[in-house]
């Protein structure tokens, strides 16, 4: 063999290693393409074009998402991008090619309160042909028009997700997929568009006097529970006021506002570095009750549901279980959870354990709130078996008895109302060490 034979050999081998390096990331690109839409987009969107300005609206699947993007050659583009910088490798460049799909495959989400009654276009009234307009004129569908305009207009998306009329709630398969991934989708979103139904503007955002109840925001949006999570999970959101106005001019994504995300601080009693930036898990479960506990569903089980998100839970959807489903969250809770806070309530125990709440507004409380400090300050010294479960005898913990009298604190007591603490039927008095 000559030396320009073997010249010729080597240079073949490099060209057949760099043919084989190039389809290897092409098969990538296209792998991490396709489960990015089967695995973490919504199961249907609205397709939203065009015609002589007319919004048109049409509903689909994930396939016609993928073939979409093909046919835009977002997968091809991405190769060629990532062909021409191979310096990272491995699970880093896995994870920047993952990047790049979610960036490119934008779509936006609607958060919002339904209307009473049945004014909200539902999937079996969306038609799988493009439409200008959908079949009732009503509030309903007038809110849809103008949340899938501004997420064309404004927001540069070309698909959109609204719960009214994107899931085929009369299959159970696609509900329960639907309530499990909520929480991913709204995260993966390109924006999340919060529409505040009942603020004129900026300055409308507060708290009203609510009598005896105490104080409740202006607008209800602030009261549902599905909305916690969708406040929470979105990297960009974007608040539009009653007549499709944005509360704040001039931003893409209200999350960097410290004007309106101190003014939901105050609505909501979540920490500034909450609303900027949430992580979920199983953490801090009091407070983020406590987050839940002005909250109201319309269905009882939801109150449950709509919080598996947050804690990073998989729970089995079952309407009409009513309580027991909560009953099945804190379940979850306990089995990953060590501190003992999860054990400061009041109120109506579960029914189908003594140890734990009904309802996330057990939490809630000015009395409970001080007990929670009291033990926050505790846990800061390494004391105590942390162990605990909960088994088919009850509640299973580990704790130190002490000696001590109690004070009578009924009504007629000498001790100052001020002083007593209302626990409901779990507590009865004051607690004075012997």
């Amino acid at each position: 063999m000559t030396f320009d034979s073997l010249g010729d050999v080597r240079t073949t081998s490099a060209s057949v290693a760099a043919t084989d390096s190039h389809d290897l990331l092409k098969d990538l690109v296209e792998e991490v393409f396709n489960e990015y839409i089967t695995n973490e987009m919504p199961i249907r969107l609205l397709h939203i074009t065009k015609n002589d300005q007319k919004i048109m609206l049409q509903l689909v699947d994930r396939d016609f998402v993928k073939e979409h993007f093909k046919e835009k050659k977002v997968p091809d583009n991405i190769h060629a991008d990532f062909a021409e910088n191979m310096v990272v490798d491995g699970e880093e460049r896995e994870d920047r090619i993952r990047e790049r799909v979610k960036k490119e495959l934008k779509y936006a989400i609607l958060s919002h309160r339904w209307l009473l009654g049945k004014q909200e276009p539902l999937y079996h009234q969306m038609s799988k042909e493009p439409k200008e307009v959908l079949d009732d004129h009503g509030p309903g569908c007038e809110k849809v028009q103008n949340f899938c305009r501004t997420a064309k207009d404004v927001h540069d998306c070309e698909f959109a997700w609204s719960d009214t009329c994107c899931i085929d709630k009369t299959s159970s398969s696609e509900l329960d997929e639907s309530i499990r991934s909520m929480f991913r989708w709204y995260r993966n979103s390109h924006v999340c568009i919060a529409l505040l139904s009942e603020t004129a503007d900026l300055a409308a955002l507060q708290l009203q006097e609510k009598g005896q109840s105490g104080e409740k925001a202006v607008d209800a949006w602030f009261e549902r529970g599905w909305t916690l999570q969708e406040l929470l999970a979105p990297s960009q959101i974007k608040f539009y006021g009653e007549n499709w106005q944005p509360l704040i001019q001039g931003s893409a994504n209200d999350r960097g506002s410290k004007v309106i995300m101190e003014k939901i601080s105050t609505l909501t009693d979540i920490h500034m570095n909450d609303l900027e930036s949430f992580t979920p898990g199983i953490d801090r479960v009091p407070e983020k009750m406590l987050w839940a506990s002005r909250r109201r569903t319309t269905r009882m089980e939801d109150i449950a549901y709509c919080l598996i998100g947050i804690f990073d839970i998989s729970l089995m959807i079952t309407y009409g279980e009513g309580n027991r489903a909560f009953f099945r969250l804190m379940e979850e809770i306990v089995k990953r959870y060590d501190k003992w806070d999860l054990f400061l309530w009041s109120g109506r125990r579960s029914r189908y354990n003594a140890a734990l709440p009904d309802a996330p507004h057990s939490y809630a409380g000015g009395c409970i709130q001080t007990l929670r400090n009291a033990v926050h300050q505790a846990a800061s010294y390494e004391f105590g078996d942390r162990r605990f479960a909960l088994t088919n005898h009850g509640l299973e913990i580990w704790v130190l008895l002490l000696g001590v009298e109690v004070e009578d604190v009924s009504e007629d007591s000498h001790w100052p109302k001020a002083s007593r603490c209302d626990l409901g039927s779990r507590c009865a008095g004051l607690f004075r060490r012997r």
